[in-house]
């Protein structure tokens, strides 16, 4: 058996105590230090390494310290500086690491309930942090990011519309790239754009977009496989067939076939050779959207849609937005004064296209969104991310209330720590570093969980696009976050347990039986309190996710202007097959006529636009009014449709007339408007008979009719005009058939399509939608974010159950004899379990009341981008409120119900 006086008494020589009281100190002392080492030895470490440990927990402690503050001694010579050890720091953080993770394994329990707590709100703020990261934070994989700008056509002057920012003409792009002195390099890119890809005897749709030949140097991309575009490749128009094909599209479209290289494909019927493929991850520039294949620009003629084929040539066609890397030392102010230069110029030299027209540019990083998508995405990102640190806090309330609860069991192992001459810091810091390692265990748990949900949620993103939508990405902006987080968590929830611990009464403490050991008032107070925030923070977020669900539920029943029920859209594009002008315009009037004749088809008819996913044109000229220059043009959108298409879609006529076989190429040309349209640029006046200019074109046409306002781009839109043409004389090769049956469209689509494959069995047809399905994809987004915050909702409410469980738990275990006297004296089942209900629905009912001030508070701050639903919505409110007291009364009765069990002989004999 170890001599601990003798190692007691070493330390306390140089104290010069006197030898009563030196011999009253090491009684006390070696009885603590034997049950530390036989504690040690419990744990199966061999009795060297437990003698070690001991004495080492005795040679680091601030015994000496403590006692010459506390007891009469004599002077000593201070310590020569030459025998200070330098390293006691890092041995003693390296102690504490130890200790800590002994402590961890030895209440598995505990450790592994406090590490699961946490590891849920860190992954919730992990998949959110990802999403995040990838759409806003670091949206493009591109080379010296912050070296890029986008470069953009815009109006000169402003005007009372939003600013509407346009591509560039490809002869527009030449000249910039020419005569700047501002880029190293500058490059064009189309949108993506639906091709038809036939490989072999398939065809499918794919997206394209059509890049200067710089386009992948500029952006600093390598490729996966092969080379990307050479300078002679983009100087002749049609003369090199070639492709970049993207990485997702090779891996699902080809099965990473190894021989992709060289192979042939045909695109819009032009066939192609694939040189090379694009890195994996990289989708182009767009930061949601990307294209599966990229062509060279001086292809243009041979994919682009009929209206834009002469985009090499005619500088009014704007095709191509830039991208730009700029010189070192060169600002985005500089580089836009230098191109606004070139732009008057251009402007002088060729006014028909150019004038009113200049440049904006801004970093190709804020580009990769377009300006409504970034607002929506900022909303929803800050949103989520203040919710999940909701959750994670609740996390770390509970994780709280357990260490408080669990410091209650440790207050003579603390008081010996103490006693052995500890001071109040060096406890704070060991309890500390406990606390971190749990966080540390949390986060590396946590990161599994958030990429897990990451890929869950990325699992329910519309099928037809899966592989174009750009995929959440891991990077180092990632890894640092779960670190931070991990270990602010860590600290956040460890630093209150961890003072009041380091207060604990030594002498009081000593004399106490670990298992009668109870907690103070202020410990109660404190873990109340902290359960009072956690139903508050809970009902916050369930009223939260409450208010956006019942605000798309209201959204579904929005009236878009037009009928969805019973409606069939097909998206055929027969121009990409080879189709002239005189074949496409008799495939129209085919399908028509067949399609027609169809038992229980109502109405069919053809339109350029599809429902929800239109897109405003800048430009439109009113006759006789103020608008002189082009700078000065409203933007409106554009739809072109055939015959019978207001009764197809169901959209009122108010004025005038329809489209009729009249009107076709020769005739007048003639235009329906909408009302919104009619009222604000005739105010008070008929607009029929009046005429209009069109982006593009220099003919004008008559205003024949005026229709009633539709959504055309979001639902729930602002009203914005809206100008349709008859395709009789706006001839296009990709159109939208629209199709109106009498009952429910999806068990006739596969005669539809039959009839359509009758005409041209090689035409594609898998891009089919209902009108409920283009309400549906048109409310993805605000769906996936509700369904978030029911996720994060319903994950604050377990983990604010299971901390209110806990606590009552640990408050009937603590008032066993409490409860045995009181049903000793006379008190019944009944009246045990209606006290201790009562103890703990009043916290909760506490927590409502403030919940229910905050959401109120909150519901008003999100007021304006919620639908249908008012602030203190009641539905919201007490819906959220019940469910919420509902879990709580459950949580409550399971600890009253043991409670009101206890044996009062049982309870009275526990000291």
């Amino acid at each position: 058996m170890p001599e601990w006086k003798q190692e007691i008494r070493k330390q306390l020589a140089p104290l010069n105590l006197s030898p009563t009281r030196e011999e009253e100190i090491i009684e006390e002392l070696s009885g603590h230090l034997e049950n530390l080492y036989e504690e040690i030895i419990a744990e199966g470490t061999t009795s060297e390494k437990a003698y070690g440990e001991v004495l080492s927990s005795l040679n680091q402690s601030d015994l000496l310290a403590e006692l010459r503050a506390t007891e009469r001694t004599v002077a000593v010579d201070p310590i020569p500086d030459g025998l200070l050890n330098s390293g006691h720091f890092f041995t003693g953080l390296k102690q504490d690491l130890r200790y800590a993770a002994r402590m961890l394994r030895k209440t598995p329990g505990f450790t592994a309930v406090a590490v699961l707590t946490l590891a849920l709100g860190i992954g919730a703020n992990t998949a959110v942090f990802t999403i995040v990261n990838t759409f806003l934070l670091n949206p493009l994989p591109v080379e010296h990011a912050s070296q890029l700008a986008a470069i953009n056509t815009a109006q000169a002057k402003k005007t009372s519309e939003p600013l509407d920012l346009r591509p560039l003409s490809f002869l527009n792009l030449k000249d910039y790239r020419g005569k700047n002195h501002v880029f190293s390099s500058l490059a064009g890119y189309s949108s993506p754009m639906a091709l038809t890809m036939s490989a072999g005897s398939e065809s499918q749709r794919v997206f394209a977009e059509v890049v200067t030949g710089n386009y992948f140097d500029t952006l600093g991309i390598h490729p996966w496989m092969g080379r990307f575009f050479q300078p002679d490749e983009d100087t002749t128009p049609g003369a090199n067939p070639v492709a970049v094909i993207g990485h997702a599209a090779w891996q699902a479209r080809f099965g990473s076939a190894s021989d992709i290289l060289g192979r042939t494909i045909k695109l819009n019927n032009v066939a192609f050779t694939i040189i090379r493929v694009a890195p994996q991850g990289f989708k182009g520039v767009n930061a949601i959207f990307g294209p599966d294949l990229w062509v060279p620009s001086m292809m243009a003629e041979q994919v682009l849609p009929a209206q834009q084929q002469n985009a090499l040539r005619d500088r009014a066609v704007l095709t191509f937005a830039g991208a730009g890397r700029l010189r070192p030392g060169v600002s985005l102010s500089q580089a836009q004064a230098d191109l606004r230069t070139i732009a008057v110029a251009l402007e002088s030299e060729y006014p028909d296209a150019n004038q009113g027209q200049t440049v904006t540019l801004q970093p190709l990083t804020q580009a990769a969104l377009a300006a409504n998508q970034r607002q929506g995405l900022l909303f929803g990102s800050a949103l989520l991310m203040a919710i999940v640190g909701f959750v994670l806090l609740i996390a770390c309330s509970n994780v709280a209330n357990l260490l408080l609860a669990r410091a209650a069991a440790r207050r003579q192992e603390i008081a010996v720590r103490m006693a052995l001459g500890a001071s109040r810091w060096r406890l704070v810091r060991q309890l500390l570093t406990e606390s971190v390692l749990l966080g540390l265990f949390s986060g590396i748990l946590g990161f599994f969980f958030g990429y897990g949900g990451c890929q869950l949620l990325w699992s329910f993103r519309p099928a037809e696009f899966a592989q174009n939508l750009v995929d959440p990405h891991l990077n180092a902006n990632v890894f640092v976050f779960v670190l931070v987080v991990a270990l602010f968590t860590g600290l956040v929830f460890g630093i209150a347990p961890a003072l009041r611990s380091s207060r604990t009464p030594v002498v009081e403490a000593l004399k106490e039986e670990t298992r009668t050991a109870g907690r103070s008032a202020s410990r109660v107070t404190l873990a109340n309190s902290l359960l009072v925030g956690q139903v508050a923070v809970s009902l916050v977020l369930l009223v939260t996710a409450a208010l956006f669900l019942r605000s798309v539920q209201h959204e579904y029943l929005i009236t878009p202007g037009f009928e969805t029920k019973n409606l069939t859209v097909f998206l055929l594009y027969p121009g990409q097959l080879g189709y002239d002008r005189t074949r496409t315009e008799q495939f129209y009037k085919d399908a028509r006529d067949r399609l027609a004749t169809v038992p229980g088809v109502v109405s069919v008819s053809w339109a350029a636009n599809l429902p929800l996913f239109s897109r405003a044109e800048t430009g439109v000229v009113m006759e006789g009014q103020e608008q002189q220059k082009k700078s000065e043009a409203i933007s409106s959108v554009v739809n072109t449709i055939d015959l019978d298409y207001l009764s197809t879609m169901g959209i009122p006529l108010l004025a005038g007339r329809e489209f009729t076989q009249n009107d076709r190429e020769g005739a007048a040309p003639v235009a329906i408007i909408n009302d919104t349209m009619a009222g604000r640029y005739w105010p008070n006046q008929d607009p029929l008979g009046k005429r209009i200019q069109l982006p593009g074109q220099k003919e004008f046409r008559q205003i024949v009719g005026i229709v009633k306002t539709a959504d055309y781009q979001k639902l729930g839109e602002a009203p914005q005009s809206c100008v349709y043409v008859p395709l009789r004389q706006n001839y296009s090769d990709s159109m939208v058939l629209y199709v109106r049956t009498e009952h429910e469209p999806s068990q006739m689509i596969p005669s539809l399509q039959s009839e359509i494959r009758n005409i041209d069995p090689a035409l594609p047809i898998d891009d089919i939608r209902t009108g409920t399905k283009v309400i549906e994809q048109a409310l993805w987004g605000a769906k996936m974010g509700v369904g978030l915050l029911g996720v994060f909702g319903f994950l604050a409410l377990v983990l604010a159950s299971i901390g209110l469980y806990g606590i009552m738990a640990y408050s009937v275990n603590q008032r066993r004899r409490e409860i045995g006297i009181r049903m000793a004296l006379g008190a019944g089942q009944a009246s045990v379990l209606h006290l201790i209900l009562r103890q703990g629905m009043m916290l909760v009912i506490c927590g409502v009341g403030i919940g229910l001030m905050l959401s109120i508070l909150l519901g008003r701050a999100l007021s304006k981008f919620l639908y249908g639903v008012g602030a203190s919505d009641p539905a919201s409110l007490i819906g959220a409120s019940l469910v919420l007291l509902t879990v709580a009364l459950l949580a409550c009765y399971l600890p009253a119900r043991r409670a009101s069990q206890v044996d009062p002989i049982i309870a009275l004999h526990e000291s």
